[in-house]
């Protein structure tokens, strides 16, 4: 990236790579461009990507020698700083350092011959840093949420085709491709907000079988509470799923209410998916409550059917649930077999 794209940059989010010192996400504030010398950015440091590997040192976890904290700001040479990728997650700071660490608490499970110290160290601060989470959400007063709950909750978009390609587009410019997801679209249709799915085509479709085909520029709206991962997540699973996991939520004496964490990897997947037809990887999710930690890990895959014939999508998942009492469940669902 020269100068003059980071220009364009300037309110951003980019990506800082340290190397052995962890990678990050940070808002680029501004750029610094002396004649015949590589230009600088003044980054707002906003969430850690990698954390440095020196924090893992004698089977202890300093996560205070993170060289970063939240919102910290410094001035990085151009070489360090790089794009933000469309797979790039966005998170709050303290839930992008439980997602490393689960990461690496995934890794170290799957090595073999795992050191156990270094376990039971990644799944004390994986609890602690959930439980600090959990007492600052509980902060919020009862008006706090009423007041929240009252806020409109839509995102507005307009409509745009380019060819065979459709897409909406947010007032900063951002673009989301329209894809044949189990979101839902509103839109207005005689002075009355009315909603449906998108179809395919750049058609939408109501639950009566009324088909919407928006001009360019029309407003479409989409209620931000969808792009919660949380909510996404448990969208995508088929009912007969959602049910089973409900049911073993049920068994670890945890429910909805109880998350403080969610990694959703499909996310980017089901909106970059273009002519993707296959869709897998591994979601991480975390529940507390005052008598116990769940960890819950989520492997899934999607196989579109075929759109000519009548072949079914075919879906899996397999839910592993993981409590810090040592207590762990394994549940499957998939439709293959129907």
């Amino acid at each position: 990236m020269d100068r003059y794209e980071a220009q364009q940059h300037i309110g951003k989010l980019l990506v800082i790579d340290l190397g052995e010192k962890g990678m990050y996400l940070g808002e680029l504030l501004s750029v610094l461009a002396e004649p015949k010398k590589p230009w600088r950015g003044n980054v707002r440091i906003k969430a850690v990507l990698t954390l440095p590997e020196f924090i893992f040192q004698n089977e202890t976890i300093a996560i205070h020698e993170i060289p970063y904290a939240e919102d910290d700001v410094d001035t990085f040479a151009s070489q360090y700083l790089k794009t933000k990728s469309t797979h790039t997650h966005n998170e709050s700071y303290i839930d992008s350092i439980l997602t490393d660490l689960k990461r690496r608490h995934i890794r170290l499970k799957n090595d073999g011959s795992p050191s156990s110290a270094e376990l039971e160290a990644l799944e004390v601060y994986i609890k602690t840093m959930t439980s600090q989470k959990r007492k600052k959400n509980r902060s919020l007063t009862q008006n706090e949420q009423l007041e929240e709950a009252t806020i409109p909750a839509y995102i507005e978009y307009t409509f745009h085709a380019d060819g065979h390609d459709y897409f909406l587009k947010d007032s900063k410019g951002d673009q989301l491709p329209l894809t044949a997801t189990h979101f839902d679209y509103t839109w207005d249709q005689q002075g009355h907000l009315v909603s449906g799915k998108y179809e395919g085509d750049g058609i939408f479709i109501r639950e009566n079988g009324s088909r919407f085909i928006p001009n360019e520029g029309d407003f479409i709206l989409v209620d931000k509470d969808q792009f919660n991962p949380y909510s996404i997540f448990k969208t995508e699973l088929e009912p007969a799923a959602l049910q089973g996991f409900e049911h073993n939520l049920a068994l670890h004496h945890v429910s909805h209410k109880d998350l403080v964490h969610c990694y959703n990897s499909l996310i980017d997947q089901l909106f970059h998916s273009d002519a993707i037809s296959t869709f897998q990887g591994v979601n991480f999710l975390t529940y507390q409550t005052d008598d116990q930690f769940v960890l819950v890990q989520h492997h899934f895959k999607r196989e579109l059917g075929s759109g000519s014939g009548n072949k079914q999508d075919t879906v899996y998942d397999r839910f592993e649930f993981t409590t810090d009492k040592g207590k762990r469940t394994i549940a499957l669902y998939t439709n293959a077999y129907q």
